[in-house]
């Protein structure tokens, strides 16, 4: 199966800094948003917290969980935590909280996500 890849544009919405680029794989089975720990340090996200993660392979590791990232992709944006990976330097990642949040769809024939055509604004669906 082919990866989906999108480019993200972030910054630190606390310190309103400068937006960057960083390329993302999206991974629907992953839950919250990953950044490597060079963009985390070039833009400044203060640490919150730290959590157990668990990777697609089973392993288990404490990693810090930052705040403050404001994030735009297909044209919606959002605020959002994320989880720092510190052997990530190639690609952030994109899970479903962010996919949710941002009422975004994945389409695996054209490998790219778009706005869920339902909804002008990103939309939750509550039951």
């Amino acid at each position: 199966m082919e990866v989906v890849n999108v480019e993200l544009k972030i910054r630190n919405i606390l310190t309103q800094g400068p937006t960057v680029e960083v390329p993302a794989k999206v991974d629907t089975g992953a839950t919250l948003l990953v950044l490597p720990q060079s963009v985390v340090r070039e833009l400044g996200f203060p640490t919150i917290r730290k959590q157990t993660v668990k990777y697609a392979n089973e392993e288990r590791a404490d990693r810090e969980i930052v705040y403050g990232v404001e994030l735009e992709v297909c044209d919606r944006r959002g605020v959002f935590e994320a989880v720092v990976e510190p052997e990530k330097t190639y690609a952030a990642l994109l899970g479903a909280v962010v996919m949710e949040t941002l009422d975004l769809i994945v389409e695996p024939r054209d490998f790219r996500i778009y706005p869920n055509p339902r909804s002008k604004l990103p939309m939750a669906e509550i039951e």
